[in-house]
């Protein structure tokens, strides 16, 4: 059982929550960069098995055998045999069915969870793809034209076929990136401060999984941006000698030599992450125990809304509708 990738896309790969555990050993965490809507896709499906990631403009696949199929984050332009399907919403696929992803409209990272989930060998604990060690996903690398990517059988596939969402992970209004003081904050002078929060940035074209490069007023520490190299976290906002930023995402090294002058909250680092190249973020400071908070309230809301779903789901009936017409075609051709 397989999927063929006719068209991969910008940069799509396999992705789960992500590894944990090895930074010690030198392997970053890697996984989606949208957790949230990463584990939208896998409540909606009914399975934990890894994920597609696509970036901005999404891959083309033929289903090899008949599957269910789901896609969460970014809002893509998606058409499954030329015809538009829902976002947010488990849709039954037959042997022979073309999904295409085209361009995203909202956000910039989707995901893609199947019934019969893919089916790849796990390393250090986790199926997430790690490009630049060649480590995990597929072959370690990113999604390929005529890639068979293999799934492996789920006898309950369609077991949430019409399951949707209305839950909005986007957040295309949210006024600021939350960001903590950084590890070498009193190395930047009060301007620095002050430029990092008051005045949009610009997500640069340069920007990938390892880290999103910033375009704005630079905010270069007080004396040289060199120091001797220490582990790093995920979202730390680092400051070479330029003094334009760079924030630090999942794919990021493990250790780093350049001042650090904020780090992102954990709970927007999703929210950063559907930013495309081109469009601008404002930063604002909050204390550690404001970031604390917000996560914490945050992460109580999306797991109740989680926990909806399966108790009080809602359906898209125009997917159940689909599924009750190709079962009666099959048994008017079985007459």
């Amino acid at each position: 059982m397989s999927i063929r990738i006719i068209k991969p896309g910008l940069f799509s790969t396999i992705q789960d929550i992500g590894r944990y555990g090895y930074q010690k050993e030198g392997f970053s965490s890697a996984g989606a960069l949208d957790r949230y809507s990463y584990r939208l896709g896998t409540q909606l499906i009914g399975n934990e098995g890894p994920a597609i990631e696509a970036t901005i403009i999404g891959p083309t696949l033929q289903f090899l055998e008949d599957n269910t199929v789901v896609i969460t984050g970014a809002e893509f332009k998606a058409t499954l045999n030329g015809e538009p399907i829902s976002h947010q919403t488990v849709v039954q696929v037959y042997k022979g069915d073309v999904l295409a992803l085209n361009a995203a409209i909202k956000g910039a990272r989707g995901y893609l969870h199947f019934g019969h989930p893919i089916d790849v060998s796990e390393v250090a604990g986790s199926y997430a793809t790690h490009t630049r060690t060649k480590m995990g996903g597929f072959h370690g690398r990113a999604l390929r034209k005529d890639d068979m990517i293999p799934v492996h059988y789920n006898n309950d596939y369609r077991r949430h076929v019409g399951y949707t969402s209305d839950l909005d992970l986007i957040h295309e209004g949210t006024d600021a990136i939350r960001v903590v003081e950084g590890p070498q904050y009193d190395s930047f002078p009060d301007a620095s401060h002050e430029g990092l929060v008051s005045e949009p940035f610009e997500i640069s074209e340069q920007s990938d999984r390892m880290g999103f490069r910033l375009k704005g007023a630079s905010i270069p520490p007080t004396d040289s941006a060199d120091i001797i190299s220490e582990p790093v976290a995920l979202g730390s906002v680092q400051v070479p000698n330029d003094g334009n930023p760079i924030v630090l995402m999942n794919d990021k090294q493990t250790v780093g030599g350049y001042t650090k002058i904020a780090t992102v909250c954990q709970s927007d680092l999703s929210v950063l992450a559907q930013k495309q190249p081109g469009q601008k973020v404002n930063f604002e400071w909050v204390t550690v125990e404001e970031a604390i908070q917000h996560l914490d309230d945050y992460n109580k809301g999306f797991e109740a809304s989680l926990e909806a779903i399966e108790k009080e789901p809602l359906f898209d009936m125009r997917e159940m509708r689909t599924t009750s017409k190709r079962i009666s075609e099959l048994l008017e051709g079985d007459e």
